[in-house]
């Protein structure tokens, strides 16, 4: 099963009685996690059907027990494991994860690694439970994430929207989220969210950001290239050069595999490109037509460059505002 089909069957209380949760980002997993404390026992039940305890803290053969018993003047008894990485010895486990208790639901969070698939009882989980790996998303993927997690808040994104969310705010998916339950207490409903709402909301300059940066670029406006650098070096703790070194590095990767395949259809670019929304298809044409090939393999050179003196390489005292402004008047006069 995968996220949305484990969240949809635990809203409606249809549970089953065993979910092993693990994987590298803690989001889905937490977000499971308080689902089912939130919808599986009713709030006068929570004090007899609902324990919560930690791996480091509490001896297996407890949680089996606890497994065993049945709910008290209710239909579930509700146990969730956290921190289930510390504990070393599941093989306990190993026969219940084979024949659970019907009436019990178990959800065992084991966050940031992967037990050993090798191990018997690791085996049984993956034949016997619902076995949920949640895995990072990747960077060109967190538009079409954002734009998936504003429907579940009934909130309408453009993908610009969208797009300038992922830049700011990056792949911290508990940060994003917070950040569209915002919206959805102040945007009246059905009303599009555009870029200028974002801007407002989340308190990202609307003038002076990555975003904006990369539209420059693309146009060779060079005056607004300086400005919009210029401004946001001055805010530099609120735009990380490393980072924002990464998402130019990339851009000019995309003007430059737009310049070299520009005879493909839109569809078959926005798969090479790996982006979310046909819209920005035509702003890599664009810029595709701004640069030749010896201005963009420049450019990336420039942004290696710099990417090993923002991180100390043969630069003494790094002052990241200067690194940033100096990067960008080399780039804006290619």
């Amino acid at each position: 099963m995968d996220y949305n089909e484990i969240l949809k069957d635990i809203s409606k209380g249809q549970a089953k009685p065993i979910y092993f949760l693990t994987g590298e980002e803690p989001y889905f997993i937490d977000s499971i996690m308080d689902e089912a404390e939130q919808s599986l026992v009713p709030l006068e039940q929570r004090d007899f059907n609902l324990q919560v305890v930690y791996g480091k803290d509490t001896p297996i053969k407890l949680i089996l027990e606890s497994c065993r018993q049945f709910p008290f003047m209710g239909d579930r008894k509700l146990i969730l494991v956290k921190e289930a990485q510390d504990i070393k010895d599941w093989e306990v486990m190993d026969s219940y994860f084979k024949t659970p208790v019907p009436t019990t639901t178990l959800i065992i969070a084991y966050k940031n690694k992967k037990p050993d698939g090798r191990s018997a009882w690791v085996k049984t989980v993956k034949e016997k439970t619902v076995y949920f790996e949640s895995k990072a998303i990747y960077d060109n993927h967190l538009p079409s994430f954002i734009t998936s997690q504003a429907s579940r808040y009934q909130l309408k994104l453009e993908p610009e929207a969208a797009t300038l969310m992922a830049e700011y705010i990056g792949n911290d998916l508990s940060q994003i989220d917070n950040e569209l339950q915002k919206l959805k207490v102040n945007i009246k409903p059905n009303e599009k969210i555009t870029i200028d709402i974002i801007t407002d909301q989340i308190g990202i300059s609307k003038e002076y950001n990555i975003y904006e940066l990369t539209k420059v670029i693309s146009s060779r406006d060079k005056r607004k290239m300086y400005l919009i650098a210029r401004n946001m070096a001055i805010y530099i703790k609120n735009n990380p050069l490393i980072p924002t070194i990464v998402t130019l590095f990339n851009h000019f990767v995309k003007i430059w595999l737009t310049k070299t395949n520009i005879q493909k259809s839109d569809a078959e670019l926005m798969a090479l490109l790996k982006i979310p929304f046909a819209t920005f298809v035509k702003e890599y044409r664009e810029a595709a037509k701004n640069y030749n090939n010896e201005s963009i393999l420049q450019a990336i050179h420039i942004l290696k460059e710099y990417d090993l003196k923002s991180k100390g390489v043969d630069v003494h005292n790094v002052n990241p505002e200067d690194l940033f402004i100096e990067m960008m008047l080399k780039i804006s006069q290619i």
